[in-house]
């Protein structure tokens, strides 16, 4: 297909895994002959996060975006928005948004045709009102099969499905696991039972906190519990009052983001992730990749990363003994755990390869801009 000229439009004052798929898809589309910008509406996380990569990006007037609400109620919002970003999408043949503020933005921005509008929804659902915003879009984007039900009526017949990309990750080693040994201090072949996510309620970290205790109470050798992820409070002081009510201090640790995190992943012994309503848990594929067990809810768009009885293990949501339990199987049981990882790797690196995603992207573009 021709090179496009693509802009990539963010908030900025953030950093997630929607950030991280898409710049992955960005670069790729550079290597691919496209001209992809990035547009950052405010400075924040992400410019650091950015400068820390090597990439370049524009400053986007900063303006207030619709609300999710109709779209006919907030007609002088989107004159204005229009009015400010509009001469700026005309210089582009595609605006790809990423996020919910930047869906509404954009929309504004592109109508009357400044340029074509690719919404992806990385998220479920948010509302009665994203079948008329969505719908307005040029196209629009599901990133799982869980996100793609959970749309109002119209949009499900309008969306398209397509996984996020990802690059294949440090595998799990015996050399990385004794690396990750040192580095918390502990002795060498003490189990490492990981949580990876920022701290917020749908991630669950008490519930963490309340499956390691059962682990510690139950498993035959030491075991030792981090968690990696942004420290946010009001959760991190719960976090850290249940770990003391539980006797687990030095022993369940929160210990903030890492960067990079392939080599501590490769070190974990499993990784337990109790999050609910998950669109699509990027660490669960990460872990996937690299042959790490996985233990998992069964809700959201997890099932369609963990294979039941296959590649990992699922467990109804919030069930700490369920969760527990899984775990100390896995590490009962290596060979069983070996073998869910091998199958995983071959499922995560087949469907959620960053090839793939391109070539449905740019399969996506072709067709919108056709004519």
């Amino acid at each position: 297909m021709p090179p496009l000229r693509i802009l990539f439009p963010y908030t900025g004052d953030s950093v997630g895994g929607s950030h991280i798929s898409s710049l992955l898809l960005a670069r790729a589309l550079r290597e691919a002959g496209h001209s992809v910008t990035l547009g950052l509406h405010r400075s924040g996380a992400l410019e650091d996060h950015l400068r820390g990569l090597g990439e370049s990006w524009v400053s986007l007037p900063e303006v207030t975006a619709p609300r999710l609400r109709a779209p006919w109620r907030q007609w002088l919002r989107r004159r204005a928005v229009r009015r400010v970003l509009g001469p700026v999408a005309s210089g582009y043949d595609i605006v790809h948004s990423h996020d919910m503020r930047n869906h509404l933005i954009w929309s504004a921005a592109t109508e009357g045709g400044a340029a074509r509008h690719v919404w992806h929804q990385r998220t479920p659902a948010s509302g009665r009102h994203m079948a008329v915003w969505g719908g307005r879009a040029d196209a629009f984007v599901a990133v799982s099969r869980f996100t793609l039900s959970s749309l109002p009526g119209p949009l499900q017949g309008y969306a398209r499905m397509i996984y996020n990309p990802f690059l294949p990750q440090e595998e799990a080693s015996a050399e990385a696991r004794a690396a990750l040994c040192a580095e918390l201090g502990v002795a060498p072949g003490t189990a490492i039972v990981g949580y990876v996510a920022n701290l917020s309620d749908r991630k669950r970290p008490e519930l963490f906190v309340e499956i390691a205790a059962r682990i510690a109470a139950a498993a035959p050798g030491p075991v030792v519990f981090p968690m990696y992820g942004a420290l946010h409070q009001p959760f991190l002081s719960a976090v850290e009052a249940r770990i003391a009510a539980e006797g687990l201090t030095g022993r369940v640790r929160p210990i903030g983001p890492r960067s990079p995190f392939g080599p501590v992943m490769a070190g974990l012994s499993a990784l337990v992730a109790p999050a609910r309503h998950e669109a699509l848990g990027r660490t669960l594929i990460e872990a996937g990749m690299a042959g790490v067990p996985l233990v998992a809810t069964d809700e959201g768009g997890t099932p369609e990363i963990v294979d039941r009885g296959r590649t990992g293990w699922l467990v109804a949501p919030d069930d700490a003994a369920g969760f527990a339990a899984a775990t100390l199987e896995v590490l009962a049981n290596p060979e069983e755990a070996a073998r869910r990882c091998a199958a995983a790797q071959v499922l995560c690196r087949e469907r959620f390869s960053l090839a793939a995603h391109l070539t449905r992207i740019e399969a996506l573009y072709a067709e919108i801009t056709a004519g």
